[in-house]
């Protein structure tokens, strides 16, 4: 009987454990349906493995500079603390700097300014040692579906620490574009007010983890 189950003339009854004909649907035995589970496990793995590498794009997701803004020299900003993003002199070859206009697949960001910003609300003052910075940008959906955008899938990085963001009425860039469209809006962060190097991250694709880096400051020498 082993020598017909190797041959694929029998099979094992997944309920009452006897051998039953490879091609069986309902075992003689106890009656019972024999499901063929693999097959289905076999076609969600197959699922699973084209909307990864769907979601991927191959590398079409990659973020490049398309063009600048003109007067990229933090004027238009709201509450400008004094930091001119002339302070921008030399940045890291890896990121964006303020005034490029930056495509990814879905996506088209525009750089506007950075600056420090300060709060009227006493009750929303930065801890000692730390200020409150700014940098404002503009999303366009140049894709063909819905693109949600979000003030929370930025991430900001001070000297390499990870910083905390905070939120102030009035300036939410969070939205739902539909194609063609567009939003503005600012996103901020509390930072060291000596740091040396500060950078946004923008996350493009939740699946993927795609990112955009933003040079906001690298200062010179460093």
């Amino acid at each position: 009987m082993g020598d017909k189950q190797k041959n694929g003339k029998m099979k094992t009854c997944k309920y009452c454990q006897s051998e039953i004909p490879a091609k069986a649907k309902i075992c003689p035995n106890c009656r019972k349906k024999q499901k063929r589970i693999g097959k289905w496990i076999v076609i969600a793995i197959v699922i699973i493995i084209i909307i990864a590498a769907a979601s991927s794009g191959s590398g079409k997701d990659e973020p490049k500079k398309v063009g600048e803004v003109s007067g990229s020299s933090g004027e238009g900003s709201s509450n400008n603390g004094g930091t001119d993003n002339k302070q921008n002199q030399e940045v890291n070859d890896s990121g964006f700097n303020v005034g490029d206009i930056v495509e990814s697949e879905n996506l088209r960001i525009t750089f506007i300014s950075t600056s420090d910003y300060t709060s009227d609300n006493q009750f929303l003052q930065p801890k000692e040692g730390y200020k409150y910075i700014q940098a404002e940008f503009e999303f366009e959906n140049i894709g063909k579906n819905d693109e949600f955008v979000s003030e929370v899938d930025f991430s900001c990085y001070a000297d390499g620490y990870d910083m905390e963001e905070k939120y102030f009425d009035g300036a939410s860039l969070s939205a739902t574009l539909s194609a063609g469209k567009k939003t503005k809006g600012a996103v901020f962060f509390e930072v060291p007010a000596d740091a040396k190097e500060i950078i946004l991250e923008y996350e493009t694709n939740y699946w993927t983890e795609k990112k955009i880096v933003f040079n906001v400051l690298k200062t010179e020498g460093e």
